[in-house]
């Protein structure tokens, strides 16, 4: 029976600032080129569609980064943290699904849903997570 190759020790601290911190790049990367508000833009088209009456104010810049920051490194943390992958995922999905449903509550509220940037930088937080996690030794897990 061929011998496992053992999975490397992992480096949660290091991991969690490199994973969170680039996430976060990519969302300030993503706003700085303007791709983000093509897909603002096409939610806010959705809301309009579905007869909300009024005008929709812009929210301040930095309100969805009040967001964003700590979410991101939580996410990334908490993952790290996880012991299994359906654990995981339930996390990941949970945050989405949190940040999604600013959609309909800023709509309601009378601003114009700013969702994409912290969208992306989730999705991207989550999926290297899921990378590392599943390459490197689980909490709790010896090395035999």
């Amino acid at each position: 029976m061929p011998k496992k190759t053992p999975k490397p020790p992992a480096h949660p601290g290091a991991a969690v600032l490199s994973i969170g911190g680039m996430s976060l790049v990519l969302g300030i990367v993503l706003e700085v080129l303007g791709f983000s508000r093509k897909f603002d833009q096409m939610v806010m088209d959705w809301i309009s569609s579905s007869k909300l009456g009024g005008t929709f104010e812009k929210l301040p810049g930095y309100v969805p980064w009040l967001w964003t920051v700590p979410v991101v490194i939580g996410l990334a943390a908490g993952m790290l943290g996880s012991r299994l992958n359906w654990r995981r995922a339930v996390l990941w999905a949970t945050t989405l699904v949190l940040t999604l449903g600013w959609v309909p509550v800023l709509a309601l509220a009378g601003f114009r849903p700013t969702i994409t940037t912290p969208l992306f930088a989730l999705v991207w937080c989550g999926l290297w997570s899921m990378i590392y996690a599943t390459r490197h030794q689980e909490p709790g897990e010896r090395e035999e």
